[in-house]
């Protein structure tokens, strides 16, 4: 195992929208992060992110609103200083996507579109051609790399100690070659305790590796609720090999709605993920609901109503991923409806943090789905990459000024 002597300012763990966001505000105040990513950029959940990012641009809209149905969603058990920072610095934080990164997100008549989803008392998501975590990742990651900040990909993190002088022991893995690196500082932007799983067309080999809570037991962080999981409710049964795709809320935004076997609509298809999730498994507990030939329970997600609510075209034009995904197995979900239930979707308990990022641990930050407190115990769609982005540079502050008093202490 290789030891590197050399002191580094901080190490952030995640080269997704957190870790990244993190790294820029570092980069800012004059130190050099150093961003690892367990594999590539591109599995990151930021990238693979579908659906939007929610921020109070509308009529009639406001951070308080947006404060509430937070609140509202995670049933009043988040921290409220957290979800205040959140909702505050969401509408700067797409204007510093848009004017700084360059994120092209979608606009009408030179407005930014805002669609509705479950929970929103208005509509409040702004999307990107369909995919809009591709849309914010790829240039979010040329931003970075113009900037120079040191990047190692394919570097997972296999433990985490601190010192009795404060100084963080990381140890890594390279190409089958372990190293350990020292730092003052440390930034666990890394995702949430999720089941590693088999994903389309891409098969996971390092089950191994520990995932962010993991780590952040290594080092006793606190840690609040480890195993709450979110469900999404419309994940895909029918085609099988579509299993597991989820159909972002968007969708029932535009006017997709849930009816069961007989075709007839039994709940809100807009209530939160929490509500729809339950509904849906009380309608097929009460036998209304649909069976695969291969033994698999649904219902059915109403998807060519978005074209009658929306108009023609509008589903291939804002959903043309999952249209395509759809059209090469010869399936038209402009014409026939989806059969879907829910799938684990994201990890709601985590590191526990405050407004400003930090952790029970001294010098440990932590940033976006890793973290607990700005979501409770169900999250709106939307949040999600809204949160990696402004805890992400709440992150970067806060150990910039960390980093800047060790120095004055020990100047």
């Amino acid at each position: 195992m290789q030891t590197n002597s050399e002191i580094k300012d901080v190490i952030i763990i995640g080269c997704g929208g957190a870790g990244c966001r993190a790294a820029i505000e570092l980069h800012k105040a004059g130190f050099h992060p150093i961003v690892l990513s367990h594999e590539e950029r591109t599995v990151s959940k930021t990238y693979n992110a579908q659906g939007g990012i929610q921020a109070a641009f509308g009529d009639g809209d406001s951070p308080e609103l947006h404060f509430q149905d937070t609140l509202k969603a995670g049933n009043y058990k988040s921290n409220s200083k957290v979800v205040k920072a959140l909702t505050e610095n969401a509408v700067p934080t797409i204007k510093w996507l848009e004017n700084v990164i360059k994120v092209p997100f979608d606009r009408i008549k030179g407005k930014l579109k805002l669609s509705n989803a479950g929970g929103l008392s208005k509509p409040r998501i702004l999307s990107c051609k369909g995919s809009a975590g591709e849309c914010i990742a790829k240039p979010l990651w040329k931003y970075i790399d113009d900037l120079g900040i040191e990047v190692k990909e394919n570097t997972p993190v296999l433990s985490i100690d601190k010192r009795e002088d404060s100084i963080f022991e990381i140890v890594t893995q390279s190409r089958n070659l372990k190293k350990v690196i020292l730092c003052r500082a440390v930034i666990l932007a890394a995702g949430g305790s999720m089941p590693k799983e088999k994903k389309i067309g891409k098969q996971r080999s390092n089950l191994n590796i520990p995932d962010g809570l993991e780590l952040a037991r290594q080092i006793n962080a606190k840690i609040v609720s480890p195993s709450l999981m979110q469900y999404h409710p419309t994940g895909v049964v029918s085609p099988s090999t579509l299993r597991r795709l989820r159909l972002p809320e968007t969708m029932r935004g535009a006017g997709a709605v849930l009816k069961n076997k007989n075709f007839k609509e039994f709940t809100n298809h807009l209530a939160t993920r929490r509500e729809l999730t339950n509904s849906i498994i009380k309608e097929i507990d009460n036998g209304q609901g649909v069976k695969t030939e291969d033994g698999y329970n649904g219902i059915w997600m109403d998807v060519p109503m978005i074209d009658i609510t929306m108009g023609s075209g509008y589903t291939k034009s804002n959903f043309k991923k999952i249209y395509d995904a759809f059209m090469q197995l010869n399936y038209d979900i402009t014409k026939k409806a989806v059969l879907v239930y829910p799938v684990l979707h994201y990890s709601l308990g985590g590191v526990e943090i405050n407004e400003k990022a930090e952790t029970s641990v001294t010098g440990l930050f932590a940033a976006g789905e890793v973290t607990w407190g700005v979501h409770g115990e169900d999250r709106l769609m939307g949040n999600s990459l809204l949160d990696i982005f402004v805890f992400g540079k709440i992150a970067g502050v806060s150990t910039s000024k960390y980093l800047q008093s060790i120095k004055i202490t020990r100047s």
